[in-house]
């Protein structure tokens, strides 16, 4: 079975990238479609332009579009600003005078609505669709209104041709991706039509135009209802733009996601065009070029895995060992141009391999979130700071490395390795999971009762308090929080509230000026440099002896820096760290964060039993000014490296259980996993550059930071190899044991139902697959954070989203 599946898959991969542009470059000479042109004709057109946030290449594509060879009494320039937040509506105001006309919805909803929208006050013959980057050829109109002097020709798309003005990996692949696209929309157009249009440049009859819904993609969608109405589609290699590319794989992968994405979904609101009785040339390419491409990543894992079976059972003089050793190969030249694009070079032997694996894993994202019913309708321009999805992209560099590992075992499955050694590392890795997870809180409850701290506290001991919160666009919950901070059960003169605003864009610095009058000190920086950046000058500025930080969006109990504060009584204590509590009720992942979180409470309040609390929640925590030592710019983890820095100076870091707060979370699971991500590529920060960590003088400290942080962040790391070596000692007789294929057996039953979990997300209600649905999130979260690091570090920029809390 494995082998029929193994030379199925290949066989359709073949097919799919060698098999269908051979076949259509064939077809293409040998069964041409001919059609009329005329280089005479000057139809009226609207030139429809759409952009969002677009002030630095707006002006510029107006010029352009202004100066094109075309009857100016012909044409109409109209710029579709779907809301725009920056100068773009301003600076085309500026061309009215020159007959630009300006569209602009009441609310953001998307390109396409805006489209709809524009459409409407359109009565040309021709419209043609383009991009504020797109800069065209002066005679680009002429040769796409050539075409429809033919009836039979709906639409024509142009050359959308890539240019950098500074070399980049990501545009080099790109560009050479493009070419290959180049060539088979010629093949296309020549045999039938070519498939979907070009968002930069292509061209319709305005009578052709059905009003689409949100969250189609325009230039794919209406090209196949135009095919289906039974027109022709053209491409016009002479017709031509230049554009950037995204310049970085990031966003590259970000916009490949939205457009598979969006593609998929245009497909299936117009499936007419894939009946080969209908349109026997058309549905051949769309199916071969579209669809079972999208799937191809899909195709691609199932051949490796079917490969190493048949490698396993036929051993590594195979043909299947030979397929394993060009999967292991390749994804070793892409991590290799992970790691170069890290640092700037763009060699093609490592770039290319890492752009095709990259866009193979956006292909399969996309598809995937079509598959959940999820549809990307807002855009971003990648000019404009790339998409949501970027993060995912850190996912790739796992994918690479376990298909090295598993290619390396299959390949040479006869390593002199003795079994006790087998054996005793699976045992190995299996004790660290256990103790990680099992052994540490019960260890550390047995170290709280035998090593309490014992605290001289006193509930009267009210020192000179500033409440500190940092704050980036929090206009949401900025007066709800200084309302909150006002009500606060502490002596009004001893105690001071500053809001250290990061560059906010909002109305956040507004709101705080009105409680000016009520004692509230707003420090305005204009520019968004990150939040340490922004906590380390506000400290430069504080002369309080307790300082309390504080995040904009939670809120405190009304004793909550009294029972903080309390513990500065003992000149011991440096640090204090309170307990918040997420609001979540409609999350659907709350019952495992839940009980995530009341296991790290429980930590914490062991941990700071003894005064070794490890980090402290940046929700909530009071340090002693003179204690304070200013993290670098760029430090991720600041509430972490902080209280670590006080624990060195040999203070004691303690965890407040009544000091509480409470923190709404409206924000699903891909945002947690983003912010997991986000703290634990932090962590790793941290150690790499190894000028904070305890050392043998606290040797409780050490041993709590080792056992609660070091060995958590690692977790998705030791997971690989456990994984792979009890494969190995299952698949092999004279290894295997009964205790090691039940623990296989079972993790591979509990990532099944965590992938059915996020397959399907209503099973997810089902409290058993939410947790596991939950601990392997937090398994590749730890993955993706170490490659982050690893390949250039965590943006210390901030990112709307759910605080880092108790990590």
């Amino acid at each position: 079975m494995a082998y029929a599946i193994m030379l199925l898959t290949a066989a359709l991969l073949f097919y799919l990238f060698i098999g269908y542009p051979l076949l259509l470059w064939l077809v293409a000479r040998l069964f041409p479609l001919r059609h009329r042109c005329d280089h005479g004709v000057t139809p009226s057109v609207t030139l429809v332009i759409s952009a969002y946030n677009e002030e630095k290449v707006i002006g510029r594509k107006l010029e352009n579009a202004l100066q094109l060879d075309y009857p100016p009494e012909q044409l109409t320039i109209m710029v579709v600003s779907d809301c725009s937040t920056d100068r773009t509506d301003e600076l085309v105001r500026g061309f009215t005078d020159r007959g630009v006309i300006l569209v602009r919805p009441e609310e953001r909803r998307g390109k396409t609505a805006g489209l709809n929208l524009a459409l409407q006050r359109i009565d040309s013959e021709l419209v043609v669709f383009s991009d504020a980057n797109a800069l065209y050829d002066r005679q680009a109109l002429r040769h796409l209104v050539k075409h429809f002097s033919d009836p039979a020709i709906g639409y024509v798309v142009g050359d959308a041709r890539y240019r950098e003005e500074k070399r980049t990996a990501a545009g080099v692949s790109e560009g050479s991706y493009w070419n290959i696209e180049r060539m088979m929309k010629e093949w296309e157009s020549a045999f039938s039509s070519v498939v979907g249009g070009d968002g930069a440049l292509y061209a319709i009859r305005r009578k052709l135009y059905e009003p689409l819904r949100e969250s189609d993609i325009n230039d794919f969608v209406n090209p196949l209802q135009i095919v289906a109405k039974g027109y022709r589609g053209i491409f016009e290699p002479a017709a031509w733009c230049t554009e950037k590319p995204a310049g970085q794989f990031g966003k590259e992968f970000s916009r490949k996601v939205r457009i598979v994405n969006r593609s998929f979904n245009g497909l299936l609101r117009v499936p007419a065009v894939c009946n080969p009785l209908r349109f026997p040339r058309f549905a051949w390419q769309v199916i071969s070029h579209k669809l079972l491409r999208w799937f191809s990543p899909y195709l691609l894992g199932i051949n490796f895995m079917a490969a190493l079976a048949v490698a396993a059972d036929r051993g590594p003089d195979s043909a299947a060992a030979l397929l394993v050793a060009l999967y292991g190969g390749t994804a070793l030249l892409a991590l290799a141009g992970w790691r170069q694009d890290r640092r700037g070079d763009s060699s093609p032997l490592y770039v290319l391999p890492y752009y095709v694996a990259l866009m193979n894993v956006a292909s399969a994202v996309g598809v995937l979130l079509r598959l959940r019913g999820t549809v990307i309708s807002t855009w971003n321009t990648v000019r404009a700071g790339g998409g949501s999805r970027e993060p995912l992209a850190a996912l790739l560099p796992c994918l690479l490395l376990a298909t090295i590992i598993a290619s390396i075992a299959c390949l040479f499955p006869s390593l002199p390795v003795p079994a006790v050694l087998l054996h005793a590392v699976a045992y190995g890795l299996l004790g660290v999971i256990a103790y990680m997870y099992v052994g540490y809180p019960l260890v550390l409850t047995l170290l709280a009762w035998l090593l309490p701290a014992r605290i001289d506290r006193d509930e009267q001991y009210c020192p000179e308090v500033t409440l500190l919160i940092v704050a980036c666009d929090e206009e949401r919950d900025i007066a709800a929080k200084l309302e909150n901070s006002l009500l606060l059960d502490y002596p009004p003169e001893r105690l001071k509230i500053v809001v250290a605003s990061d560059g906010s864009g909002d109305a956040t610095a507004a709101l705080v000026r009105e409680y000016a009058p009520r004692g509230v000190r707003l420090l305005d920086f204009p520019v968004n440099r990150g939040k340490i950046a922004a906590l380390n000058d506000a400290m430069e500025q504080i002369q309080s002896e307790i300082v309390v930080l504080s995040d904009a969006n939670v809120m405190y109990e009304c004793r909550a820096l009294r029972t903080l504060v309390r513990n500065f009584n003992d000149p011991t204590v440096g640090a204090v760290s309170g307990r918040v509590t997420l609001l979540n009720s409609t999350l659907s992942y709350r019952h495992s964060e839940n009980a995530y979180y009341g296991i790290e409470h429980f930590i914490q309040e062991m941990e700071g039993a003894t005064g070794t609390l490890v980090g402290a929640d940046g929700a909530m925590y009071a340090i002693r000014r003179s204690l304070f030592l200013p993290p670098p710019n760029d430090t991720i983890l600041d509430d972490f490296v902080i209280a670590m820095n006080i624990a060195r100076q040999g203070y004691r870091v303690l965890h407040e259980p009544d000091a509480l707060g409470f923190e709404r979370n409206l924000h699903e699971l891909a945002d947690e996993f983003r912010r997991k991500a986000r703290i634990i590529s932090g962590g790793f920060q941290w150690l790499l550059r190894g000028s904070g960590l305890p050392d043998l003088s606290r040797p409780l400290l050490l041993f709590n930071f080792v056992s609660h942080k070091v060995l958590r962040w690692f977790s998705g790391a030791l997971f690989i190899p456990l994984i792979l070596l009890l494969l190995h000692i299952h698949l092999s007789p004279d290894l295997t044991t009964p205790l090691l294929s039940t623990v296989l057996y079972l993790f591979c039953c509990a990532a099944l139902l965590a992938l059915l979990g996020q397959v399907v997300p209503t099973v997810r209600r089902i409290i058993p697959i939410n947790l596991l649905h939950y601990f392997f999130m937090l398994a590749l979260a730890s993955l993706v954070g170490l490659f982050r690091e690893l390949g250039g570090g965590q943006q210390v920029t901030w990112r709307r989203g759910v605080t880092p809390c108790a990590e």
